[in-house]
């Protein structure tokens, strides 16, 4: 994470710095650094949903590991088949 003069917005490298930061850090505070969109624009992703069929326990892991990581279980799973697909 960069530093930068007070009550400016941090450039985070990871989303784990990011986390970190908002954790202890009020949106609020950093109004002079806010700016307000021209436009919205939201894009439909083509991706496909599947299931994978867990036993408890490691479901539970899984969403433990998720939470601690500071990232959602979706969001781990998917990084982790992406990594696998390219090494292959």
């Amino acid at each position: 994470m960069t530093l930068t003069p007070k009550n400016k917005i941090p450039d985070f490298k990871t989303i784990e710095e990011a986390r970190e930061f908002w954790e202890t850090h009020s949106l609020a505070d950093f109004t002079d650094d806010l700016e307000e969109a021209d436009e919205i624009q939201f894009v439909k992703r083509n991706n496909l949903v599947i299931s994978i069929d867990l036993e408890k326990e490691d479901l539970k892991r899984l969403r433990l590991l998720a939470q601690k990581k500071g990232v959602r279980l979706n969001d781990l799973v998917t990084t982790w088949i992406k990594e696998r697909l390219h090494s292959v």
